[in-house]
């Protein structure tokens, strides 16, 4: 197999901790072993993934007369660093994470002739937040119809696309993320009551139901606490809470070459919680379920990992949604019964995806050469 020279763009790529971008590092990880790999992203330059055997071009958005504008700056910096740096460079295939959506336009204008794969990692602006979701639509729609192929991370996810953007199927290709063999291979040592929670802080991730759920049971039982583990936008304002609320813990997000120290902090809670407005695959579910730790989920419309890797009284309690009572009566229940935590952590560790990282490379590439073959 020749060697194929492939662009990446995607927003946030590590240190910068997103779903998208801990696919996209493992997956150039892996590639870049054959491949060329080239990672369009955003951040200083001072930012550089642990033992890359890539090329990571970043475009510092800070630098905009726009940084107050609620992410926006993001969006522009991202669309203007593809538009600017991929025309001069030779690629065999680009691969754009579809959010932001104005990036893949871009891709597109700089680089007419090459095969453009839109992956989309996330699917949420066709499902959530009325106020954008048409807007979203419309753009995502048009995208749709620019780019040669389509990876997304699950079935719920495809279908969504399905039905919004009346993609042709047969231009969609379902390759979910993989497990790290250090959450299969990990023991838990779980402190009763110890909560946690991981991933992006964002308003979607509904954080408030969590604290508030969290601040119930913590007066039934007394003893509980909260560990809170990422980055995000609200990080600044759940610091702030960390002084004032007992038993509640933030810690710094944790970069995906250091999966070991995730696993301890995992390994060393009782129950995982996530009351996320929308998840298309939920990772941090995963690697949760991978250590045999319950989950605790609400039933929110569009979270994917309901039913897809998370049943509800087998591995895992499903509440109602936007109810930080009924969150924190499935911890009391999983307190005052050790017999059914034992259960669902049972059949949490049984359930665990066996996706490997390598499966999801081998898989990304094996669209990537058919879709170049299909243009010989």
């Amino acid at each position: 197999m020749s060697e194929l020279k492939i662009a990446i763009v995607v927003e946030r790529f590590p240190p910068d901790i997103g779903g998208s971008g801990v696919r996209y590092c493992n997956i150039a990880e892996r590639l870049c072993q054959k491949h060329a790999i080239d990672v369009f992203t955003l951040g200083s330059r001072s930012d550089e993934a642990s033992n890359a055997g890539f090329r990571t071009y970043r475009f510092d958005s800070a630098r905009l007369p726009i940084t107050q504008m609620h992410g926006l700056e993001r969006v522009i910096g991202l669309t203007f660093s593809a538009l600017f740096q991929l025309p001069f460079r030779s690629y065999d295939i680009i691969d754009v994470d579809i959010w932001p959506i104005l990036p893949s336009f871009s891709a597109r204008i700089a680089k007419p002739h090459t095969p453009i794969i839109i992956s989309w990692n996330v699917v949420w602006p066709f499902s959530f937040q009325k106020a954008i979701s048409k807007t979203s639509t419309a753009l995502a729609r048009v995208s749709s119809k620019l780019d040669t192929h389509n990876i997304t991370v699950s079935d719920f996810a495809k279908t969504i696309l399905l039905k919004h953007m009346r993609i042709n199927p047969e231009r969609i290709s379902v390759i979910p993320n993989g497990n790290d063999p250090a959450f299969l291979r990990a023991r838990l040592k779980p402190k009763r009551g110890r909560i946690i929670f991981a991933g992006r802080l964002e308003p979607q991730k509904r954080l408030d139901l969590i604290l508030k759920a969290f601040k119930i049971f913590r007066r039934k039982v007394g003893d509980a606490e909260l560990h809170v583990v990422g980055s995000g936008s609200i990080r600044e304002q759940l610091k702030h809470l960390s002084g004032r609320i007992d038993g509640f813990y933030l810690h710094d997000s944790i970069p995906p070459w250091d999966r070991e120290k995730l696993v301890s902090i995992l390994s060393n809670s009782w129950v995982f919680v996530s009351a996320s407005e929308f998840e298309t695959y939920g990772m941090s579910i995963a690697e949760a379920l991978s250590l045999g730790l319950p989950v605790v989920l609400t039933r929110a419309p569009y979270n994917g990992a309901i039913d897809n890797i998370a049943r509800n009284g087998y591995n895992s309690l499903i509440v109602e949604h936007n109810n930080p009572d009924a969150i924190a009566h499935a911890l009391e229940e999983l307190y005052r019964s050790p017999d059914m935590w034992e259960q669902l952590s049972h059949n949490a560790k049984r359930s665990a995806p066996l996706y490997s990282w390598d499966d999801v490379a081998m898989n990304v590439e094996a669209v990537y050469n058919k879709v170049l073959s299909a243009r010989l």
